[in-house]
């Protein structure tokens, strides 16, 4: 079976799950801390999308949240599995080389200063 691989717009961090989860049970993530034994600043850091969610952190959800540990583990690794597809996807931009008759320089220059486009070569009169 020939798998179509996906690519999304964006990556979605499990941060953002946890957030809506305290948003819904009206626990503020110092609460959350708290009722983990997690640091504050590492409860932050995961809901901002600055840390990943380590086993140690699923695990500890799970007790608080009830949400099975397995699910938080496998969102983080979607999330960084999707993190690294787009990364992929965006370095293989391609470029285009455009030759333009010398009586339109002055509309390329036009063009470039008003869109902001670089070219490899630099342009001659």
């Amino acid at each position: 079976m020939n798998k179509k691989s996906y690519i999304p717009f964006a990556a979605t961090h499990p941060g953002e799950m946890i957030k809506d989860e305290l948003k819904e049970r009206g626990i503020t993530q110092k609460q959350l801390a708290e009722q983990t034994g997690i640091k504050p600043s590492v409860i932050s850091e995961t809901v901002n999308g600055k840390r990943s969610v380590s086993l140690n952190v699923a695990v500890a959800l799970e007790k608080a949240l009830g949400i099975p540990a397995d699910i938080w583990m496998n969102m983080q690794t979607q999330y960084d599995l999707d993190t690294s597809k787009i990364a992929e996807r965006d370095s293989q931009k391609e470029s285009v080389n455009i030759l333009i008759p010398t009586r339109d320089h002055n509309l390329l220059a036009e063009l470039v200063r008003k869109f902001g486009w670089a070219f490899g070569m630099p342009m001659s009169v």
